[in-house]
Parts: structure tokens; sequence; C-alpha cells
């Protein structure tokens, strides 16, 4: 079997305490370590994804892209002319564009109406707008409500990409991983993917992304892409201490869009602990509180998180289950405490042991 490739996403929320010149220098050295690719989130109040990626398109060699570009952060046409000006400084490499939702939190700051319709439209125009085709967005009523879109107006990008840019599906559910099979060049299984191993879900969501691929796209390789969700430190407690927000957000999360109590035990997670922590954060809890209520079992249900020795078995065990379903790439996220201590323990441990 062919080597998984290793991506690296900075999460930029995560890492808002880093100079964009050092996460520069830090992608530089994943690059030399031989990281594949590197992908960049895309968040409201945190550096700006496009910016990013330019930065490092100046200084790196390999594939980059984002992972995921928000439906609703930006209009297609500002999407698609910001894509083909980056691709003109990637020289010929692939760029990655990975389009979805958003996180939980998204609805939280924008309107988020008709998330498959708008998946849908947003993918199928840009590629129009990137293939140098002219789009008049009467044709996407969801996007022509949402942007405020002059129905009778035409556009067309007034110059080319340069390199090659492939989209990618970034949802998480099942339509919109049905759409993303319809519509998209690749998959980007996010940072459900460790709670979905768990609860056996995976097998599932992958369908729905084949089962709608053209057919004459059936039989050959469609690049799929799966985020681990890793927090490496040589102090252990400082790694999983690290994550204990995170986890717990994202276990709140799947508690309060209805997973069953069965999918929630499948976590390897208690009932009763989550209940508790949804009843914290309700009533107002303090990070410091919440934090004291997310257990060793929410940390691992999303986690991979502790010392090298620590997490190297565990490790072992995804990359032989990506590689069988079907997974190019392991791209990790998160990272550590210490983003450099962290970056050179994955590279210089784990990959290698992989």
């Amino acid at each position: 079997m062919l080597p998984l490739e290793t991506g690296i996403q900075f999460h930029l929320p995560t890492y808002a305490h880093v100079p964009l010149p050092h996460l520069v220098e830090l992608a530089a050295q994943a690059e030399a370590k031989g990281v594949a690719q590197l992908w960049v989130t895309d968040n409201l109040r945190s550096r700006q994804s496009f910016v990013a990626l330019a930065a490092m398109a100046c200084h790196l060699k390999i594939k980059l892209g984002t992972a995921v570009t928000v439906q609703y952060f930006r209009n297609p046409v500002d999407l698609a002319d910001s894509i083909a000006t980056l691709s003109e400084l990637m020289d010929g490499r692939e760029l990655s564009i990975g389009l979805g939702r958003g996180n939980p939190r998204t609805p939280s700051l924008i309107r988020t109406p008709r998330p498959v319709s708008v998946l849908r439209e947003t993918a199928r125009s840009v590629r129009r707008l990137l293939d140098g085709e002219a789009v008049c967005f009467a044709d996407y009523p969801s996007l022509l409500e949402y942007y405020h879109f002059n129905p009778s107006a035409t556009f067309q990008l007034n110059f080319s990409a340069a390199s090659p840019v492939r989209l990618y599906c970034g949802s998480n559910g099942p339509l919109g991983m049905a759409v993303g099979g319809e519509t998209m060049d690749g998959l980007i299984f996010g940072g459900h993917y460790m709670a979905a191993l768990r609860t056996g879900r995976v097998p599932e969501l992958l369908d729905a992304f084949n089962s709608a691929l053209p057919a004459e796209r059936q039989d050959g390789p469609v690049p799929k892409v799966a985020e681990i969700k890793i927090s490496l430190s040589r102090n252990a407690s400082a790694a999983r201490e690290f994550v204990k927000e995170s986890a717990g957000r994202r276990v709140l999360n799947m508690y309060r869009e209805g997973y069953t109590p069965e999918a929630i035990e499948r976590l390897g997670v208690t009932l009763p602990d989550v209940e508790r922590l949804d009843q914290a954060d309700r009533n107002g809890a303090t990070e410091q509180q919440f934090d004291d209520l997310v257990t060793d079992s929410m940390i691992d249900a999303i986690f991979i998180a502790g010392t090298p020795e620590d997490c190297l078995e565990r490790m072992l065990k995804v990359r032989d289950t990506a590689r069988e379903q079907g997974f190019g790439q392991l791209m990790y996220s998160e990272l550590g405490p210490d983003v450099d201590e962290a970056l050179a323990l994955l590279c210089d441990v784990i990959v290698p042991a992989l």
C-alpha cells in the first residue's frame, strides 16, 4: 500500500498568539520534514486565511489549502477571485479549497440558512467562475438572496487561475457529503473523524459521498483527507489540559445536536458527565469551571493527546483504519500547547513511526 500523505492544519484561533511570520517559519520546517500539504482554517476574528496562505505560498513549494472556507463568510465572486489570485503564487502546485458550513459557533456569529443548498450553489458557482465561465446568480437562488446579488447581473473573472484548484467537501453530515460527491473534487472528513470512528458512522458518511460521485468518477481515485485532532507534548498533562475546552465543546455540541444516549456511550463518555457539562455551560460557567468538568473520556473521544509514546499505538490503529477506508492523507490539527515542540514531536517521532 502507498503511504498516507501527511498534512498539517494550522487552526488559526488556537494560535492567535503566534505571529504570521512565525507560522510561515513553522510551515517551512514542516515542509523540510516531508509534510505534503499545509492547511489553514477560516474563522471570523482570526487571521485571514487567504492572506496567511499567500504568505506561505511565497516561501513553500508544497500544496496549500483551506480546511475549510466557510460558505457564509464571503460571496462566491470574492471567493473565486481570492482563490485565483492565490493560485498565481502556487507555481503549478495544487491549491485545495475546502467548503463547508463552519464550526458549531458559526450560527452565533452570522445567519446560516439552507446550509445544503448554499453548499451546492457555492461549489457550482465557484467552479464555473474558476473555469472562466460567466455566472448569473439568478441561477443560484439561495446565494442570490443571501448576498443580495443583482438578479440580472453577470459575473466573470477577468483573469484565470494559474495553478490547479481542487474543491473539497468539508460538510459533516450525509446530505452535505452527498453534495460534495456530486459537485466537488475531494473530501475533507473534519474534526469529528475520531468521534465518528468510535460511533461507527464513518462508513455511512463515506457512502453518502461515494454514492453521489458521477458515474465517470466511480472507479477512479478520489482524494480524501481525514482530520486528526492531536495534542503532543513531553508533558502529558499539559498536552491533555491544552485540549480540554475544545474536546468538551465538541462533545457538548454532539449532545445538543441530538446524538442518542447510545451514541454518546459509544464515544466512551458517560451521559451524566455530558449532562453536567451542559448544565454548567447553560448556567454561565467560567472557562475554568467548564474545563474542570471535561473528563479524560471526553478528551479521548475527540483527540489523541499526550506524549508521543502515549499516542503512538493509537495513531497506528487510526492510520490502518484510515487507509482501509480510502483516505490518502492524514491532516493533523491543534498539535499541542507549544506549537514549536508539538510540530517537532509530530514530524520527528510520530510520522516516521507510521
